[in-house]
């Protein structure tokens, strides 16, 4: 099996069309979230991890970062995701994505098949996220369970 480290992923994955921008309004995010979670890349990427980012680093226990959740899906994007549309952009999620958004820049989602690294999906998922721990000591601020 082959292993897989956030730099990698980083320098390998596809990036889905426009960003989240909208932080002044749940509606506005959630417009936005939509939109971008029925782009045709979104509907055709599936058997993929995923991360979603934001355009500055944050300060993390060590270092900084700019991901902000790290998963995986047997399902494309867009059914991943347009199902959970109202639940991001309300409560604490659109308290942590709006401010994250004011503060730190739009939100862009980037992705890539599991295909081509020879793991599973969970598997690939836990590597990145190992990864992700051993830069900083803590793991992305959206994934709260720990690997």
């Amino acid at each position: 099996m082959s292993q897989i480290t956030l730099s990698q992923f980083m320098k390998s994955a596809s990036t889905l069309p426009g960003t989240i921008q909208g932080h002044r309004s749940n509606d506005e995010f959630l417009c936005q979230f939509k939109e971008l979670f029925r782009c045709q890349d979104a509907k055709d990427a599936s058997n993929v991890l995923y991360a979603f980012l934001c355009e500055k680093k944050i300060p993390r226990v060590k270092s900084k970062s700019n991901v902000l959740y790290v998963g995986c899906t047997k399902e494309t994007l867009s059914s991943r995701y347009l199902s959970a549309a109202k639940t991001m952009s309300s409560g604490e999620n659109w308290d942590f994505y709006s401010y994250i958004i004011e503060h730190y820049g739009p939100i862009r989602i980037m992705y890539r098949s599991i295909v081509d690294i020879g793991t599973s999906l969970k598997e690939g998922e836990a590597e990145l996220l190992k990864d992700y721990f051993k830069l900083h000591r803590e793991y992305p601020p959206k994934n709260f369970q720990s690997r």
